[in-house]
């Protein structure tokens, strides 16, 4: 116990130290966030105009703080490599993003499929490199896990399903982070509740399935809630600093991977209840949007955007979704330790 918090302490101390000078600095690059202008969005910039100046990129201040204090107090093993690599090498998918909307001067980076395509490909590598250096945990993740079973749903999957269950927990949950981040202190937040919880889960495994080693997991997650709160000091509204995709894939990619390891992604479906929600509101618009010419569900997806149209003050959306987010961890973390205990 005394490492994870020590771990978490050292990332909110070196976050909330880089901070506020590496805010001046792209400050003085105008590295600035952009918005889209075109007409079906015009009224959510009418809404986000005064943020068109905040810098962006505050994701590496949360990437650095997180592998810097998971380094000082973590005893890497094959869990906390394995989500460390996704942590920063889809921070760095999202930054080659920032960076494009940067040089471009247009909130148009990387192609989505683009984006999809080279997390397929971390994923992949992730697979091959477990398969190399741990079979054991490689044998592991070919299973699939349903709370209060004490034996696994599906003992083994064939290779290729397993990378698709992979893909579709990692890259999902990364991608829905980063939907979720489009108000001052959202992402961060939620996410910060789900770390938090996850590394609860982490320190209290006593049913089935075992996952050895899994406190190195909860250094690394408490690592990133400690950064994150620095960062919710500085983003909270009215933001100083947006994340950037750079932030938001990391931290998704991150909480994704440690529920995949851990064997559980359906307790990370209750915790992250508010990334379910904007994820499945955007793919519900698209769909409906398509099959009906142009109609639409919703007043904007993702959800948030709906509400804030809707004339609710962002404060107020942020806020409850916050409480959201919060209830769902409690309902994850109730159902994890009923099992526990029960």
């Amino acid at each position: 116990m005394a490492r994870p918090l020590a771990a978490f302490f050292t990332a909110f101390l070196l976050g909330m130290l880089l901070l506020p000078p590496f805010i001046r600095l792209l400050l003085s690059l105008r590295v600035e966030q952009s918005f889209r202008t075109r007409e079906e969005v015009r009224d959510l910039a009418d809404l986000h105009g005064t943020k068109a100046h905040t810098p962006t990129m505050g994701g590496v201040c949360i990437w650095f703080a997180t592998v810097s204090a998971t380094l000082l107090w973590g005893r890497p093993n094959s869990l906390s490599i394995a989500a460390l690599y996704v942590f920063s090498v889809f921070g760095a998918i999202g930054l080659a993003d920032d960076l494009c909307k940067f040089f471009r001067r247009s909130s148009r980076g990387l192609a989505g499929r683009k984006k999809l395509f080279w997390e397929g490909v971390v994923l992949l590598s992730l697979l091959a490199g477990i398969r190399f250096w741990d079979r054991e945990l490689f044998g592991a993740v070919h299973e699939i896990w349903i709370p209060a079973c004490s034996a696994p749903l599906i003992g083994h999957l064939p290779t290729i399903l397993a990378f698709i269950f992979a893909f579709l927990i990692i890259s999902g949950c990364a991608n829905a982070v980063n939907l979720t981040d489009g108000a001052d202190g959202l992402a961060a937040g939620c996410s910060l509740a789900v770390a938090c919880s996850l590394a609860a889960v982490c320190m209290n495994i006593r049913h089935a399935p075992p996952v050895p080693g899994a406190e190195e997991l909860a250094v690394l997650l408490l690592a990133l809630a400690g950064a994150l709160l620095a960062f919710f000091w500085h983003n909270c509204q009215p933001a100083r600093i947006f994340m950037g995709d750079g932030g938001s894939l990391a931290i998704g990619g991150l909480l994704g991977t440690a529920a995949f390891l851990l064997r559980r992604p359906f307790l990370l479906a209750v915790m992250g209840g508010v990334f379910v929600a904007e994820a499945l509101s955007v793919m519900a618009q698209v769909f409906y949007f398509q099959r009906t010419g142009g109609r639409r569900i919703f007043r904007m997806a993702p959800l948030h955007h709906h509400f804030e149209l809707g004339g609710c003050p962002e404060s107020r959306v942020v806020g409850r979704f916050l409480a959201a987010s919060l209830l769902c961890c409690c309902a994850g973390l109730a159902l994890h330790f009923c099992l526990v205990f029960g």
